[in-house]
């Protein structure tokens, strides 16, 4: 089976992409009369991005929207299921709580965690002033909705090449409703999995509280690859008079195991084992290779309306992030302090059949970290190497207009943005400062909608930067590269999206081309400590498009529904200019990145509360680095899940039980590229089970 899916998706991957991407296969299609009448069904979701909200058929790039629904299946252990259903997104886990998330190849300069990709929590930035985002903080359950804006979008979210994404956490509006509700859930699985989640929400008048509890741990598939994490976060609204405040708190406590990456020899002869010692260094399980990350933030956002067209939005932030790194070669402690805050004014005025949007506003961050790093011995700090203090700030200012006339949307923004680095080694005496400011940018973005047939169709121009991050300035090897540059690019965009006129099927398709200078990529020395170089330019091109179709919906003799949903993209991505020493890799494929990946998932349920749902995902060959020499093998991941949910009085039972990796296939599902030695191989669980109870009560 898994020789024939392979020879499906590499020969015949054109043909697939048309057959699923083509709406009108025996559909008949009627035109509408309104734009506004397709914001129903399928398309009944109304979008915030850019700072402006939209329905989701008029949305001026490539959005998508996932619910609450969509990012708990599979138990919702993990964004990853939810996430790599989405074209163009790709999630991986090196080990359990080790992620890293690519958009639109955003995953080339991200060892491990998330970069080149701003994250915003309730509207507050989650992506430090470094350029660093621990998306592994965040329980899955405590999300609501996530929503992914696909390239350049620095207009009005500043730095990122890859996109923006916007996690929403809790009811985002204050009802007149009085609701009371508790939920708890627990879950076990194979590999000493076991999650337990407690949520309360409390409504009021013009008052809501929301707070999360999670606590999840496993013991892991590998050697060295158990993880721990408890989480509180809690979320306050209230409405006084025109005042309208947000404030929310999040803690998080980080464990996890990094049992290091394998040579492909190693990686078939015993995939679970840790990364092993070699005749000068030790391994990964003697040094006791990990991460511990206590992190807590505060924010507060007001809203006030000023006058009938005119609206103020401000926010404040504060957070601290302790950091212990027990590696291969060193160990890194590290402490970092978040400040932030930002503001924008809104003028919203309906003129004749035009609606017209300006805001414009500021967002500044600044990071204070303080890295020590020494020798490590057995998993112990040792002899001191460096120690550093660095203070990055990050701020830029936006200026944006909309104008809604006759099925027309028009979107033009800009941004100014700056990054000032200050540098000092405290552990070298008579060291002075070091301070650079990074050349800035302006990022200009230009969008047009126009309603065509039944759907609409837009044309995205925008430039998108993106500053070396404090790990890629300051990295493991200890050294300062404070002559890295910034990355940027000229994104070039269509798309159309389509609505059936019974609602019945949704179809979208993106076409860009970004390309990318001065782009970042990772090396490592002999030690295996990383490092960060300008690697010249990149060219990342491709095609995106999903389909989702309610095939059988629910009639007087039927009491069941079945849903489809496809998603593929065509990622044909290479390095345009790249030269490392007498080697040339111009024309070579860009490093991680499969050329293509196909997504097929099916819903069935039943109105008595029975449900199953399963989803492939085939992901072709992947090039584990720069020369392009070895690859990944394509592998296709099977996963299921099936459940059922009843209600007595107030309180409703939910069992759910689940399997992933159905096909049992031996893959790495987060690859060490460039790694040193050629320790590529992150070896993920085969066949492995969950099952779980969850209860909510209304009271």
């Amino acid at each position: 089976m898994q020789k024939t899916l392979q020879h499906i998706v590499k020969r015949y991957s054109i043909y697939l992409l048309i057959f699923f991407s083509n709406p009108f296969l025996g559909i008949a299609q009627k035109k509408m009369d309104s734009v506004l009448l397709q914001a129903t069904s399928l398309d009944s979701v109304v979008v915030n991005s850019f700072r402006n909200q939209y329905l989701r058929i008029l949305q001026p790039a490539s959005v998508v929207v996932l619910s609450k629904k969509e990012l708990s299946i599979m138990g919702g252990l993990s964004l990853l299921p939810a996430l790599n259903q989405v074209p163009g997104i790709k999630m991986e886990e090196r080990s359990p709580g080790s992620f890293r998330l690519s958009v639109r190849g955003s995953l080339l300069r991200s060892p491990f965690g998330v970069r080149n990709v701003k994250i915003y929590l309730n509207q507050i930035p989650l992506t430090d002033a470094g350029g660093n985002t621990y998306l592994n903080l965040i329980p899955s359950g405590m999300l609501e909705g996530v929503q992914i804006i696909k390239g350049p979008a620095a207009s009005v979210y500043g730095a990122g090449t890859g996109g923006v994404i916007l996690l929403q956490s809790g009811i985002d509006a204050v009802t007149e409703i009085h609701k009371r509700q508790l939920s708890l859930s627990i879950t076990g699985g194979s590999y000493g999995l076991f999650k337990q989640t407690l949520g309360w929400n409390w409504k009021e008048k013009n008052t809501q509280v929301s707070i999360y509890q999670d606590h999840q741990r496993a013991t892991g598939y590998r050697e060295q690859s158990a993880f721990n994490r408890d989480a509180l976060a809690a979320r306050l609204l209230h409405q006084s008079g025109k005042h309208r405040f947000s404030f929310q708190m999040l803690y998080s406590n980080l464990f996890y195991q990094t049992p290091g990456g394998l040579t492909l020899t190693q990686f078939q002869q015993n995939p679970t084992s840790a990364r092993p010692a070699t005749s000068s260094l030790p391994g990964a399980v003697a040094q006791n290779s990990s991460v511990k990350n206590e992190t807590y933030q505060f924010s507060l956002y007001h809203t006030i309306p000023l006058a009938a067209s005119w609206q103020i939005e401000s926010f404040v932030l504060g957070g601290s992030t302790n950091f212990v790194n027990p590696f291969i070669t060193n160990f890194e402690q590290r402490k970092e302090n978040n400040l932030g805050w930002g503001t924008q004014i809104r003028y919203t005025r309906k003129m004749y059949q035009a609606t017209f949007d300006w805001i414009t506003g500021v967002e500044w961050l600044q990071q204070s970290s303080h890295i020590d790093n020494f020798s490590n011995k057995f998993g112990k700090p040792d002899t001191l190497q460096f120690s550093d203090a660095l203070r990055v700030t990050q701020w830029y200012g936006y200026t944006q207009m909309n104008m809604h006339w006759k099925g027309w949307l028009l979107n033009i923004g800009l941004s100014v943005n700056q990054q000032p680095f200050h540098f000092q080694r405290v552990s070298q005496a008579g060291s002075l400062p070091n301070t650079r400011v990074l050349p800035s940018f302006l990022a200009p973005r230009f969008s047009l909608t126009k309603k065509l047939l039944t759907g609409n169709a837009y044309l995205v121009v925008s430039r998108g930067f993106s500053p070396p991050t404090v790990a890629e300035i300051r990295p493991s090897d200890g050294n300062y590269y404070g002559n890295l540059l910034p990355e940027n690019g000229w994104n070039f965009e269509a798309g159309w999206r389509i609505q059936s006129q019974n609602k019945k099927w949704f179809w979208d398709a993106a076409f860009y081309q970004f390309s990318l200078l001065q782009t970042i990529v990772r090396r490592n020395n002999a030690a295996g400590a990383e490092y960060f170089v300008d690697a010249g330019s990149t060219m990342q091109q491709g095609i995106e498009t999903s389909v989702q179709w309610k095939m059988i919906t629910p009639s007087a003799g039927r009491t069941w529904e079945l849903n489809w949903l496809t998603s593929f993209c065509y990622q044909p991505y290479y390095f345009v200019e790249y030269q490392q020493g007498s080697a040339n890799y111009a024309g070579n494929a860009l490093t991680g990145i499969p050329r293509t990946i196909l997504f097929i998932g099916w819903k069935w349920a039943h109105q008595k509360g029975w449900y199953i749902n399963a989803q492939l995902s085939a992901n072709a060959a992947i090039p584990l680095n720069d020369a392009s020499d070895e690859w990944a093998k394509p592998y296709q991941l099977l996963q299921a899940e099936a459940g059922y949910r009843f209600k007595r009085k107030s309180v409703e039972w939910h069992f759910f039980a689940g399997a992933d990796n159905i096909l049992n296939q031996q893959y790495s599902l987060g690859n060490d590229i460039n790694a040193a030695g050629r320790r590529y191989y992150n070896a993920a669980a085969g066949l492995n089970a969950f099952a779980g109870i969850r209860f909510t009560n209304m009271y």
